[in-house]
């Protein structure tokens, strides 16, 4: 998707270490669903990150709707390690289980129609199983909200870089779509919905797509690949951003939200008040104080850095180790594979020449 794109303001102020940090970083998951937490916040994200769409309000949903929670007490208890032995248990080599009946005033007597059921359920306890699968995802997505436009938009922010992204991403969305069918009701009810990815926002700048590392955005669509363009199925939209690599354009509202997201823990008050113009967007710098979290969410913001701390410091082992087995090997097919895992992880371009000492271009001619 082409978008029309200006030069890059001027970076916000760098705090110096003399000077406290005023704001949160608001791409961490708990300072993220705090801000969006605000019914006034949230349309002007909306307007702002999904191209072609008049947004004035939106309704959080509730976590009944996650298609990936239905049903987990039941998952849950499918896949417990208790269930499991004494199913192992009943149906193992020479295990019998008999159901009694208890009447009143009478002796226990076999039941055996029950002793038949139960046989049936162990006989088919794995395909029942197979039936509620743990998900592979756990459901961290931070907002599934319905639009006033009666569509769907699920949002998630994801710092740390993982592979297969789109796939989960798409997956989710799907899930959610199809979970809209219940038993009686009428395909014409079913909405669109479109999933939101926020990618990156640590501390520094992060490559979300390292096979095109100047992209920001990615939208797509299902669209008839045989008969012309221009026909979609109007069912599932998934629209992402690599927010640390936005360029600023001609949408003001747009704009001071990348910057929110890009600077914002950067930034000292007097910076917000010169850089940002839209009255929407001065909200969320509010809600984005330190001085204005809940202590429960402050708790998990701080447990969330020293989580990425750690992982800032296995990737910075991790091309210390693949640097060092590249030189060392100082063949061009110990340094390619080298940067095969590299890119693998997810590493931006800069990090993967300095490892392997291979050019951009032998890099990205890897397959």
């Amino acid at each position: 998707m082409h978008t029309h794109t200006a030069s890059k303001k001027t970076p916000a102020t760098v705090l110096s270490a003399a000077k406290t940090q005023v704001f949160t970083i608001p791409t961490y998951d708990s300072a993220f669903k705090w801000i969006l937490s605000s019914n006034e916040v949230r349309p002007s994200f909306f307007r702002s990150f999904i191209p072609g769409l008049i947004i004035q309000s939106s309704e959080r949903l509730d976590d009944h709707m996650n298609p990936l929670r239905k049903s987990q007490l039941l998952r849950n208890f499918l896949h417990g390690e208790g269930t499991s032995r004494i199913v192992q248990e009943i149906s193992s080599s020479g295990a019998y289980v008999v159901l009694q009946h208890v009447g009143k005033k009478r002796s226990p007597k076999k039941d055996d129609k029950a002793t038949a059921f139960l046989s049936e359920i162990v006989g088919r306890f794995e395909e029942i199983r197979e039936s509620f699968p743990q998900p592979c995802y756990d459901g961290k997505m931070d907002f599934a909200c319905r639009l006033n436009t009666g569509e769907y938009a699920l949002v998630e922010m994801q710092v740390i870089p993982e592979n297969y992204w789109d796939r989960r991403a798409f997956a989710y969305v799907a899930a959610f779509y199809g979970n809209q069918l219940k038993k009686g009701g009428r395909w014409k009810n079913i909405r669109k919905v479109m999933g939101l990815n926020i990618l990156g926002g640590h501390n520094g700048k992060k490559v979300t797509w390292p096979d095109s590392p100047g992209q920001y955005m990615r939208h797509y669509k299902i669209e008839d690949q045989l008969n012309g363009k221009g026909r979609f199925i109007d069912a599932i939209e998934l629209i992402q951003y690599s927010i640390m690599n936005a360029p600023l354009g001609d949408n003001q509202e747009k704009n001071d939200w990348i910057t929110f997201f890009e600077s914002a823990h950067d930034m000292t008050e007097e910076d917000v008040a010169a850089q940002i113009k839209t009255p929407a967007v001065l909200q969320p710098f509010e809600l984005a104080k330190f001085s204005k979290l809940p202590a429960e969410v402050r708790a998990s913001y701080d447990d969330e850095g020293r989580e990425y701390d750690r992982y800032s410091q296995h990737t910075a082992e991790q091309i210390r180790m693949a640097g060092k087995s590249g030189k060392i090997e100082g063949k061009i097919e110990g340094k390619i594979e080298v940067a095969r895992k590299l890119l693998a992880m997810n590493l931006t371009m800069d990090q993967i020449e300095k490892a392997t000492g291979l050019s951009s271009e032998d890099i990205k001619g890897i397959k």
